[in-house]
């Protein structure tokens, strides 16, 4: 069971436990917009036993698509399934906070759930979220700081695609030249989606990959992304057409100069079966 829906329903009364306790803080030098940046808390997700995975996704693409048709509280929570890379068939909860301040003001860094959480986002959730609780379990979580992203990266509605690629910086490389890098030539190079096609570069900061990076393509709609890549080693001419030329080399040459790519995983919505 993630930590945050945990602690919701410590606030209505079920046997849960908090959001876990943050690691010891993190140097913010290379983090110059402070608490407003956006955070992202991806949680690994469980079904529990005697729950298919039909039955789930039944109800992830019926009852609970009612939970957060708009932000709660400055709070989204969506589900999605990996259908390519690490971990094809694995579900995760991408827990999307307007900044990184609301996160805190929610699950601060004891772990424990405010009476804001309860009166901002708990009350306000239909049945639905109590749910969801009941049919999986979280198996780990880390949540990431977004340090930079093309506008449609973060904005709701239609329904998208996400490509995530871990990082790891490579030997030598310091976090403040990367993140200074990533927030400089990195952002100016890609300031808004190309052809559908965003970006976002997220960096842990509570939970398993404290540190770490993560390289993440997203695509608007999710049916973008067979259209550029119909395999995992297969670009499309529509690709190499029309978004490879608005790339500069430069800017790929150095990220992968800088890290280490560590394997990735394509995060697909789960929509309703016909």
């Amino acid at each position: 069971m993630t930590r945050y829906a945990i602690a919701w329903m410590i606030l209505i009364g079920f046997l849960v436990v908090g959001c876990g306790t943050a690691p010891a803080a993190r140097s913010t030098e290379s983090f110059p917009t402070g608490d407003a940046r956006p955070m992202i808390g991806v949680h690994d997700l469980e079904l529990v036993e005697g729950v298919s995975a039909d039955e789930f996704e039944a109800f992830v693409s019926g009852p609970f698509s009612t939970c957060f048709t708009e932000p709660v509280g400055g709070l989204v929570v969506k589900i999605q399934k990996c259908d390519r890379g690490r971990g094809v068939g694995d579900y995760c909860a991408v827990w999307s906070f307007d900044s990184v301040a609301q996160r805190n003001a929610y699950f601060p860094a004891d772990g424990s759930p405010t009476a804001s959480f309860a009166d901002e986002v708990a009350a306000k959730l239909p049945s639905a979220w109590t749910r969801l609780w009941e049919m999986c379990d979280s198996t780990g979580f880390t949540d990431y700081v977004v340090m930079y992203a093309t506008p449609e990266a973060e904005a709701g509605g239609m329904q998208k695609l996400y490509g995530v690629h871990d990082l790891v910086l490579d030997e030598g490389t310091k976090a403040i030249d990367f993140e200074k890098f990533v927030t400089g030539p990195f952002a100016e190079a890609w300031p808004e989606p190309i052809e559908g096609m965003g970006r976002a570069i997220l960096v842990g900061e509570r939970g398993e990959r404290v540190g770490e990076y993560q390289n993440v393509f997203v695509f608007a709609p999710a049916s973008l992304r067979d259209e550029c890549f119909p395999t995992p080693a297969t670009q499309s001419a529509f690709f190499r057409d029309k978004v490879a030329p608005r790339i500069p080399a430069d800017i790929g040459e150095t990220i992968g100069t800088m890290t280490v790519r560590e394997g990735f995983s394509d995060w697909a919505p789960i929509v309703a079966s016909n």
